[in-house]
């Protein structure tokens, strides 16, 4: 299978807050991340579809926790993640 992607992944283990005005808050841990987006374990992925729209905070001590929430988008559903997107 071909990798298509833009950007080289990076393997991380931070924790993630989502939240939006149908849902939230809802944390996960950031398995990788990309200049592009993220893909974050999350209990239950069957709540999620393409194109949900998140405000996203990490919770990790090395993150700046005065950086307003990110913005992003549902891009992929996985059996046990989502991959979410950077909305700029």
């Amino acid at each position: 299978m071909e990798d298509r992607r833009y950007h080289p992944r990076r393997k991380t283990n931070c924790s993630i807050c989502l939240s939006n005005e149908h849902f939230g808050p809802i944390k996960g841990n950031i398995r990788n991340m990309s200049e592009s987006g993220v893909l974050v374990e999350v209990a239950t992925s069957s709540d999620f579809s393409p194109g949900m729209l998140f405000e996203a905070k990490v919770l990790d001590p090395d993150w700046d926790q005065t950086l307003p929430p990110l913005m992003m988008k549902v891009v992929r559903v996985e059996r046990d993640g989502i991959a979410l997107e950077f909305i700029v």
